[in-house]
Protein backbone atom coordinates (compact mmCIF):
# COMPACT_ATOMS: atom_id res chain seq x y z
CA UNK A 1 0.00 0.00 0.00
CA UNK A 2 1.19 3.51 -0.73
CA UNK A 3 1.91 6.08 1.96
CA UNK A 4 -0.55 8.92 2.59
CA UNK A 5 0.85 11.94 0.71
CA UNK A 6 1.37 14.11 3.80
CA UNK A 7 3.65 11.52 5.36
CA UNK A 8 5.37 10.06 2.34
CA UNK A 9 9.16 9.71 2.02
CA UNK A 10 9.40 13.12 0.35
CA UNK A 11 7.36 14.95 3.02
CA UNK A 12 9.43 17.99 4.05
CA UNK A 13 9.16 20.25 7.08
CA UNK A 14 11.33 23.35 7.06
CA UNK A 15 13.28 21.80 4.22
CA UNK A 16 14.01 18.62 6.15
CA UNK A 17 13.13 15.19 4.80
CA UNK A 18 11.77 12.48 7.12
CA UNK A 19 14.33 10.45 9.05
CA UNK A 20 12.04 7.79 10.49
CA UNK A 21 9.58 5.34 8.94
CA UNK A 22 6.65 3.87 10.86
CA UNK A 23 5.14 0.66 9.54
CA UNK A 24 1.61 0.16 10.83
CA UNK A 25 -0.26 -3.06 11.60
CA UNK A 26 -1.88 -2.96 8.16
CA UNK A 27 1.52 -2.53 6.45
CA UNK A 28 1.31 1.15 5.61
CA UNK A 29 4.50 3.22 5.81
CA UNK A 30 4.29 6.68 7.34
CA UNK A 31 7.37 8.91 7.35
CA UNK A 32 8.07 11.52 10.02
CA UNK A 33 10.77 13.61 11.71
CA UNK A 34 12.43 12.58 14.97
CA UNK A 35 12.99 16.12 16.20
CA UNK A 36 9.28 17.00 15.89
CA UNK A 37 8.20 13.84 17.68
CA UNK A 38 10.82 14.31 20.41
CA UNK A 39 9.52 17.83 21.00
CA UNK A 40 5.89 16.82 21.60
CA UNK A 41 6.37 13.54 23.47
CA UNK A 42 7.88 13.58 26.99
CA UNK A 43 8.15 9.77 26.97
CA UNK A 44 9.99 9.77 23.64
CA UNK A 45 6.99 8.29 21.86
CA UNK A 46 6.63 5.46 24.33
CA UNK A 47 10.41 4.89 24.10
CA UNK A 48 10.11 4.07 20.40
CA UNK A 49 12.52 6.88 19.59
CA UNK A 50 15.01 5.69 22.20
CA UNK A 51 16.17 3.12 19.66
CA UNK A 52 18.13 4.71 16.85
CA UNK A 53 16.45 2.86 14.02
CA UNK A 54 15.16 4.26 10.77
CA UNK A 55 12.21 1.87 10.56
CA UNK A 56 9.85 1.14 13.46
CA UNK A 57 6.89 -1.23 13.44
CA UNK A 58 3.88 -0.06 15.45
CA UNK A 59 0.82 -2.11 16.47
CA UNK A 60 -1.73 0.52 15.48
CA UNK A 61 -3.73 0.63 12.24
CA UNK A 62 -2.75 3.25 9.68
CA UNK A 63 -6.03 5.19 9.90
CA UNK A 64 -5.59 5.96 13.61
CA UNK A 65 -1.82 6.43 13.41
CA UNK A 66 -2.16 8.80 10.45
CA UNK A 67 -4.67 10.95 12.35
CA UNK A 68 -2.30 11.03 15.33
CA UNK A 69 0.56 12.23 13.13
CA UNK A 70 -1.62 14.88 11.49
CA UNK A 71 -2.58 16.12 14.96
CA UNK A 72 1.05 16.27 16.10
CA UNK A 73 2.07 18.19 12.98
CA UNK A 74 -0.92 20.53 13.20
CA UNK A 75 -2.33 19.39 9.87
CA UNK A 76 -6.03 19.16 9.10
CA UNK A 77 -7.49 15.67 9.31
CA UNK A 78 -10.83 16.41 7.69
CA UNK A 79 -9.74 15.18 4.25
CA UNK A 80 -8.53 11.79 5.44
CA UNK A 81 -10.39 8.72 4.13
CA UNK A 82 -11.31 7.36 7.57
CA UNK A 83 -12.41 9.98 10.07
CA UNK A 84 -15.15 7.96 11.74
CA UNK A 85 -15.55 8.83 15.39
CA UNK A 86 -14.40 5.37 16.46
CA UNK A 87 -11.21 5.88 14.46
CA UNK A 88 -10.73 9.32 16.01
CA UNK A 89 -11.09 7.74 19.44
CA UNK A 90 -8.44 5.18 18.51
CA UNK A 91 -6.19 8.02 17.36
CA UNK A 92 -6.57 9.70 20.74
CA UNK A 93 -5.52 6.40 22.29
CA UNK A 94 -2.42 6.46 20.09
CA UNK A 95 -1.56 9.97 21.26
CA UNK A 96 -1.97 8.98 24.91
CA UNK A 97 0.10 5.81 24.47
CA UNK A 98 2.93 7.79 22.96
CA UNK A 99 2.90 10.54 25.57
CA UNK A 100 1.37 13.34 23.50
CA UNK A 101 -0.71 15.73 25.69
CA UNK A 102 -4.18 15.42 24.20
CA UNK A 103 -5.68 18.48 25.90
CA UNK A 104 -2.96 20.70 24.46
CA UNK A 105 -3.51 19.35 20.95
CA UNK A 106 -7.31 19.54 21.19
CA UNK A 107 -7.44 23.27 21.91
CA UNK A 108 -9.98 25.30 19.90
CA UNK A 109 -9.30 25.55 16.16
CA UNK A 110 -6.58 22.90 16.21
CA UNK A 111 -7.03 19.86 13.93
CA UNK A 112 -8.13 17.41 16.64
CA UNK A 113 -10.72 19.88 17.94
CA UNK A 114 -12.03 20.45 14.42
CA UNK A 115 -12.13 16.74 13.68
CA UNK A 116 -14.15 15.79 16.75
CA UNK A 117 -16.42 18.82 16.40
CA UNK A 118 -17.19 17.83 12.79
CA UNK A 119 -19.15 14.90 14.26
CA UNK A 120 -21.27 17.11 16.54
CA UNK A 121 -24.18 17.60 14.10
CA UNK A 122 -24.50 13.86 13.44
CA UNK A 123 -23.32 12.09 16.60
CA UNK A 124 -23.53 14.80 19.25
CA UNK A 125 -23.83 12.60 22.33
CA UNK A 126 -20.88 10.43 21.24
CA UNK A 127 -18.73 13.46 20.45
CA UNK A 128 -19.70 15.00 23.79
CA UNK A 129 -18.87 11.80 25.67
CA UNK A 130 -15.49 11.57 23.94
CA UNK A 131 -14.63 15.17 24.79
CA UNK A 132 -15.85 14.74 28.36
CA UNK A 133 -13.92 11.50 28.86
CA UNK A 134 -10.65 13.22 28.02
CA UNK A 135 -11.44 16.47 29.82
CA UNK A 136 -11.53 18.52 26.63
CA UNK A 137 -13.55 21.33 28.19
CA UNK A 138 -13.82 23.85 25.31
CA UNK A 139 -14.78 21.06 22.94
CA UNK A 140 -17.39 19.59 25.29
CA UNK A 141 -18.92 23.05 25.70
CA UNK A 142 -19.10 23.59 21.95
CA UNK A 143 -20.57 20.15 21.26
CA UNK A 144 -23.22 20.58 23.98
CA UNK A 145 -25.01 23.15 21.81
CA UNK A 146 -25.93 20.23 19.53
CA UNK A 147 -27.53 18.31 22.40
CA UNK A 148 -30.50 20.58 23.05
CA UNK A 149 -32.82 18.18 21.22
CA UNK A 150 -31.24 15.06 22.72
CA UNK A 151 -33.52 12.90 24.85
CA UNK A 152 -31.46 12.25 27.97
CA UNK A 153 -33.62 9.23 28.81
CA UNK A 154 -31.79 7.47 25.98
CA UNK A 155 -28.42 7.90 27.70
CA UNK A 156 -26.85 4.46 28.06
CA UNK A 157 -24.83 3.22 31.03
CA UNK A 158 -21.81 2.94 28.75
CA UNK A 159 -22.01 6.58 27.68
CA UNK A 160 -22.71 7.70 31.24
CA UNK A 161 -19.59 5.98 32.52
CA UNK A 162 -17.57 7.37 29.65
CA UNK A 163 -18.49 11.01 30.18
CA UNK A 164 -18.44 10.83 33.98
CA UNK A 165 -20.72 12.36 36.62
CA UNK A 166 -19.57 15.97 36.21
CA UNK A 167 -20.35 16.21 32.51
CA UNK A 168 -23.58 14.23 32.89
CA UNK A 169 -24.77 16.70 35.53
CA UNK A 170 -23.80 19.67 33.42
CA UNK A 171 -25.78 18.31 30.49
CA UNK A 172 -28.83 17.65 32.65
CA UNK A 173 -28.49 21.09 34.26
CA UNK A 174 -28.38 22.71 30.81
CA UNK A 175 -31.60 20.99 29.78
CA UNK A 176 -33.35 21.85 33.05
CA UNK A 177 -32.22 25.47 32.97
CA UNK A 178 -33.60 25.92 29.47
CA UNK A 179 -36.89 24.21 30.32
CA UNK A 180 -37.35 26.41 33.37
CA UNK A 181 -36.46 29.54 31.41
CA UNK A 182 -38.91 28.72 28.63
CA UNK A 183 -41.65 27.96 31.13
CA UNK A 184 -41.09 31.34 32.82
CA UNK A 185 -41.12 33.12 29.47
CA UNK A 186 -44.41 31.53 28.46
CA UNK A 187 -46.05 32.30 31.80
CA UNK A 188 -45.82 36.05 31.20
CA UNK A 189 -48.81 37.15 29.05
CA UNK A 190 -49.02 40.30 26.92
CA UNK A 191 -49.46 43.56 28.78
CA UNK A 192 -52.87 45.24 28.84
CA UNK A 193 -53.56 48.53 27.12
CA UNK A 194 -55.76 51.33 28.40
CA UNK A 195 -59.45 50.43 27.90
CA UNK A 196 -61.08 51.97 24.85
CA UNK A 197 -64.60 52.03 23.42
CA UNK A 198 -64.35 48.60 21.79
CA UNK A 199 -61.94 46.78 24.11
CA UNK A 200 -62.19 46.91 27.88
CA UNK A 201 -60.68 44.88 30.69
CA UNK A 202 -62.98 41.91 30.09
CA UNK A 203 -62.01 41.60 26.43
CA UNK A 204 -58.32 41.86 27.32
CA UNK A 205 -58.67 39.10 29.90
CA UNK A 206 -59.70 36.86 27.01
CA UNK A 207 -56.31 37.54 25.40
CA UNK A 208 -54.60 36.51 28.64
CA UNK A 209 -56.66 33.30 28.69
CA UNK A 210 -55.92 32.27 25.12
CA UNK A 211 -52.23 33.04 25.72
CA UNK A 212 -52.34 30.70 28.73
CA UNK A 213 -54.01 27.98 26.65
CA UNK A 214 -51.32 28.32 23.97
CA UNK A 215 -48.60 28.15 26.63
CA UNK A 216 -50.15 25.00 28.10
CA UNK A 217 -50.31 23.40 24.66
CA UNK A 218 -46.70 24.27 23.98
CA UNK A 219 -45.62 22.88 27.35
CA UNK A 220 -46.54 19.39 26.15
CA UNK A 221 -44.00 19.64 23.32
CA UNK A 222 -41.44 21.74 25.18
CA UNK A 223 -37.83 20.65 24.73
CA UNK A 224 -34.57 22.45 25.56
CA UNK A 225 -34.04 22.95 21.84
CA UNK A 226 -37.41 24.59 21.14
CA UNK A 227 -36.85 26.99 18.26
CA UNK A 228 -37.74 30.66 18.23
CA UNK A 229 -39.84 29.88 15.15
CA UNK A 230 -41.98 27.44 17.12
CA UNK A 231 -42.30 29.96 19.93
CA UNK A 232 -43.37 32.69 17.53
CA UNK A 233 -45.77 30.59 15.45
CA UNK A 234 -47.48 29.15 18.55
CA UNK A 235 -48.31 32.53 20.05
CA UNK A 236 -49.09 34.25 16.76
CA UNK A 237 -52.08 31.89 16.49
CA UNK A 238 -53.46 33.60 19.59
CA UNK A 239 -54.14 36.76 17.63
CA UNK A 240 -55.68 35.11 14.59
CA UNK A 241 -59.24 36.26 15.37
CA UNK A 242 -58.33 39.38 17.30
CA UNK A 243 -60.13 42.55 16.17
CA UNK A 244 -58.60 45.11 18.55
CA UNK A 245 -55.57 46.78 17.01
CA UNK A 246 -54.10 47.69 20.39
CA UNK A 247 -54.39 44.08 21.59
CA UNK A 248 -52.64 42.91 18.43
CA UNK A 249 -49.85 45.39 19.13
CA UNK A 250 -49.50 44.19 22.73
CA UNK A 251 -49.42 40.58 21.53
CA UNK A 252 -46.80 41.34 18.89
CA UNK A 253 -44.67 43.20 21.43
CA UNK A 254 -44.83 40.31 23.91
CA UNK A 255 -43.96 37.75 21.24
CA UNK A 256 -40.90 39.75 20.22
CA UNK A 257 -39.88 40.08 23.88
CA UNK A 258 -40.30 36.33 24.37
CA UNK A 259 -38.17 35.56 21.32
CA UNK A 260 -35.42 37.86 22.56
CA UNK A 261 -35.57 36.44 26.09
CA UNK A 262 -35.38 32.87 24.76
CA UNK A 263 -32.47 33.70 22.47
CA UNK A 264 -30.49 34.94 25.49
CA UNK A 265 -30.84 31.71 27.47
CA UNK A 266 -27.49 29.82 27.46
CA UNK A 267 -27.26 27.09 24.82
CA UNK A 268 -24.16 25.34 26.14
CA UNK A 269 -23.04 23.76 29.40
Amino acid sequence: MSSPPAFGPAFQVDGMLPDIEFVTADHVSLYAHRNILHHVSPNVLGNLLAVNEGRIHVPEASAAFSIALHVIYGLSCLHLPDTRLDTVESAIGVLITYGVPVQKFAAPNLPLYQLIFSHAPYRPIDAYALAAHHGLEPLAVAVSAHLLAYDTSNLTDELSLKMGPIYIKRLFDLHQTRRDALRNIMMKPPAMHAPNLVCGLEEQRQLTQVWAFAAAEMAWNMVPGTSTYMLQSTFEKVGRDMTCGECRLMLHTRIQEAIEEWSLVPRTI
